[in-house]
């Protein structure tokens, strides 16, 4: 009498269709085994060529719909910038309001200043300082 007993274990990872074939090619006779495993192997590749494209479609729309919502909500982004005057004049100003700030605050309004007298007095106290 002859007791033979055949087990199979996995460690670990998902029992998926390719594994499954695998094992059962493995088990079929001489010539038909190699032909089964290398039917499956291609398969496998086709499946995976497919899986990519169908990854690359889905990442694809989830960009077009970002897209379209970010131009929904597109607004100015660049501050926005107003010159009255000649640059140097008395009367010039510059009102530069920047529309990403949400507090809007009242846009500031610089005018030219009269000149200062700094360089001036640099000049007096480098006379006192040598003598």
């Amino acid at each position: 009498m002859e007791f033979k007993t055949e087990f199979e274990h996995h460690w670990g990872g998902e029992d998926n269709w390719y594994t499954k074939s695998k094992r059962w090619a493995k088990k079929q006779r001489f010539p038909l085994d190699h032909l089964i495993t290398g039917f499956i192997e291609w398969l496998h590749k086709m499946w995976i060529d497919g899986k990519i494209l169908m990854v690359m479609d889905d990442v694809d729309r989830q960009v077009d719909q970002i897209h379209s919502q970010w131009e929904a909500n597109d607004t100015e982004l660049t501050p926005h910038i107003v010159e009255t005057g000649v640059f140097g004049d008395e009367g010039w100003s510059i009102e530069i309001t920047n529309p990403i700030v949400e507090r809007r605050t009242d846009p500031t309004i610089t005018g030219m200043v009269t000149p200062s007298d700094a360089q001036r007095l640099q000049e007096d106290q480098r006379d006192q300082g040598t003598s």
